[in-house]
């Protein structure tokens, strides 16, 4: 493992340049990048972080509608070249890893044979572009086992999200379940109601049998956090004061906190 990374994204709406300083000085050697048209061009994000120092963990890929890769009809093949797009650019731009959403987090599809012709493509142009293909448990695990039985390729692997697990499917054991297959991790926390992304240990994870579980996986390159807050929500109450750099200090001791256990 080469250190830790944290998301671009962490709540606070500075702009991206600030918001990956911010991160470089509290000791990260990693980013991830959202690959969404919402915050100007994309493109340019990943010289940013680099002229800063940092490296990038993986892109996160848009997900606006995933159940549509289950269903026939037009929204399903619009999300799957979406999904070549951002591929595409991973490999122009030297991003190992793309993160992909196959179901939403509250509601899912079954498993059809469209989804997994759309997937299998998808597979394979990840193996053209050589890069890894991370999938996300949502409210999936259906899903992702169905993929990994009927697919097989070094390309396509498994991205961890340790609240989505406490939250959605907390008996599923992913890391034991796919932890041969990972490629990238979300680490963040939650009281098991809400997909809160609080800071690990501000939740009721067990983090040190977490921490156990990833001893055993597939080594990685970083670990990196998807923590962000909704002031709104009174579980993130404990962050309303804190400065961005305030913040990331704070986030960057929890994993220091958690790898003390590796």
């Amino acid at each position: 493992m080469k250190g830790f990374g944290i998301f671009s994204w962490f709540s606070y709406p500075l702009p991206l340049k600030e918001r990956l300083a911010l991160i470089k000085d509290a000791g990260f050697k990693a980013t991830s990048l959202w690959w969404g048209d919402e915050f100007g061009d994309k493109n340019r994000q990943p010289e940013t972080a680099r002229r800063l120092g940092l490296d990038i963990d993986y892109a996160h890929a848009p997900f606006d509608n995933p159940n549509d890769l289950w269903l026939d009809g037009i929204n399903g093949d619009t999300y799957l070249n979406q999904l070549f797009s951002c591929i595409d650019d991973c490999s122009r731009h030297g991003i190992p890893t793309a993160v992909i959403h196959v179901t939403r987090l509250s509601s899912r599809p079954p498993v059809t044979s469209i989804g997994m012709d759309r997937i299998r493509k998808l597979v394979e142009h990840a193996e053209t572009r050589q890069v890894n293909l991370a999938l996300e448990n949502m409210d999936s695990i259906c899903h992702l086992d169905h993929i990994y039985e009927q697919l097989q390729s070094d390309r396509l692997g498994f991205c961890y999200d340790s609240g989505h697990e406490n939250y959605n499917h907390p008996g599923a054991d992913c890391l034991s379940r796919y932890g041969d297959k990972l490629f990238a991790v979300h680490l963040d926390d939650n009281w098991g109601d809400e997909d809160t992304h609080l800071l690990p240990y501000d939740g009721n994870i067990n983090w040190e049998a977490l921490g156990n579980k990833l001893k055993k996986c597939r080594d990685i390159p970083y670990l990196t956090l998807e923590v962000d807050f909704n002031r709104q929500n009174k579980r993130s109450r404990i962050y309303q004061d804190l400065s961005a750099a305030a913040f990331l200090s704070s986030a960057y001791q929890r994993l220091e906190k958690l790898c003390s256990s590796l």
